[in-house]
């Protein structure tokens, strides 16, 4: 969930309400005409037309590693278009195909025991996350001149930023998944990555703010916000995570974004495909 801060914070979406007026009406005028035969092409009050459900689904070992999987290729993605818009200093380029090439191999991994689990791999990007997380913080970032976002003034710093809270939601993910892993193996193989997700926060919190600032919690004395830290302060949180990136406002403030472990909308179950 997006909490604004600030005027460029985005807006929920509306819902159009229908024209029940119209609808009530044409039931009245086809109730009083001669003929008592109600045409069937049209809904009546109180009925509703059918509809298809989703498929029947349990949240078993292979939907989570589907899911674990999915996030791997957001980062995948993630990083790709981060180092596609060339404003990244020189020195932190390497930095970012490591973490990249690391979680193209947590995904590959994580295919080989889908498959070894009887299930199909799910070998791309989550769009759910994609949609409420990711999307909106680039835009932050790049800007939408469509949408009137305008783009950040400090880019690279919100780039580093973002990138810090999804490997934080991946060690999360990963933390909360090893509770609900039913094979043993599975779960150790989780904590494996999970780890290595933990590890990636920790060095992004270093780059953010250098010379060992960065390792215990803090607050921003400008913000009141909590600055990024390498060690988190309660080890087993699964609380959102959130961050500040975008514009600067007149206020001195950006907008505050955050992050959720993915909910049941969110999951790769064995139905989806890519």
């Amino acid at each position: 969930m997006n909490t604004p801060v600030n005027d460029n914070a985005f807006n929920r979406r509306k819902f159009l309400q229908s024209g029940g007026l119209a609808l009530a009406s044409a039931a009245i005028l086809a109730a009083c005409g001669k003929n008592d035969k109600v045409s069937t092409a049209y809904p009546r009050i109180g009925e509703s037309p059918t509809t298809t459900g989703l498929p029947e689904a349990n949240v078993s070992d292979i939907v989570l590693l589907r899911t674990a999987s999915s996030l791997e290729w957001c980062a995948i993605d993630a990083y790709t278009a981060v180092a596609g818009l060339g404003i990244l200093p020189g020195a932190v380029l390497p930095v970012v195909k490591r973490f990249q090439d690391d979680h193209k191999s947590h995904a590959a991994a994580l295919s080989k025991a889908i498959k070894k689990a009887g299930g199909e791999p799910f070998e791309c990007a989550n769009e759910r996350i994609n949609t409420l997380y990711i999307a909106p913080a680039v835009e932050l970032i790049t800007g939408n001149k469509d949408r009137g976002v305008e783009a950040s003034d400090t880019p690279v710093d919100d780039l580093l930023v973002l990138a810090h809270g999804l490997e934080n939601l991946a060690a999360a993910t990963y933390q909360y998944y090893v509770s609900l892993i039913s094979q043993p193996a599975v779960r150790g193989a989780a904590m494996t990555i999970g780890q290595d997700e933990a590890r990636h926060a920790a060095v992004l919190a270093q780059a953010i703010i250098p010379g060992g600032k960065g390792i215990a919690p803090s607050v921003n004395e400008t913000t009141g916000k909590a600055n990024p830290a390498a060690v988190p302060g309660a080890f087993g949180s699964l609380a959102a995570i959130t961050f500040a990136i975008g514009k600067t406002s007149e206020a001195g403030t950006k907008t505050q974004l955050s992050l959720d472990t993915p909910s049941l909308n969110s999951l790769a179950y064995e139905y989806a495909s890519c």
